[in-house]
């Protein structure tokens, strides 16, 4: 007895079943690789946004210490100040506080200096992203209430006048 192949609009309403079910799977996979490509985007932007407010941050702390560097009292520095990163829309805020003489330090002449001592909290941000930053320096500077330390090249530092020493820095959580 012969088989009576399936009819024909049957074969086709499973075809269409089949081509629908495939094309909704594409469908989502489009929809999850836009979804994770914003994603990704997204995170992308946001660590830019933080690099330029490191930068706006350590920006602040190099400003300071050239203000430091060329301000001829060291207990007369500007303690604050703000200011724009050059083509961006990062900015820092910075604060310096003076924290007083260290009187006694190695020097090689038997000159007399001192160091004087500066804390920079500097705190930079761009779109979405804040970073802050405190460094600690110490400006050597001529002084004649000074008491002049041995120096032994070989064990220590010797120091001079106008020595700038980065004695510290971290990056600070933010407020």
């Amino acid at each position: 007895m012969p088989v009576d192949p399936i009819p024909a609009t049957r074969q086709r309403g499973a075809t269409l079943a089949v081509g629908l079910i495939l094309l909704a799977l594409v469908t989502l996979l489009g929809i999850a690789g836009a979804h994770t490509a914003h994603v990704e985007r997204r995170l992308a932007q946001n660590e830019r946004f933080r690099e330029n407010a490191a930068s706006a941050a350590s920006a602040g702390i190099e400003y300071a210490i050239s203000r430091i560097v060329t301000t001829p009292a060291p207990d007369s520095v500007r303690a604050d100040f703000a200011g724009a990163m050059p083509a961006s829309f990062a900015r820092y805020a910075v604060t310096t506080r003076f924290a007083g003489f260290e009187l006694a330090l190695p020097v090689a002449d038997g000159a007399r200096v001192a160091g004087a001592h500066f804390e920079i909290l500097s705190t930079g941000s761009a779109a979405r992203s804040v970073d802050r930053q405190r460094a600690t320096v110490m400006l050597v500077v001529d002084s004649p209430d000074a008491t002049p330390l041995p120096c032994d090249a070989a064990v220590s530092h010797c120091l001079a006048a106008g020595d700038l020493v980065r004695t510290s820095w971290q990056r600070v959580a933010p407020e």
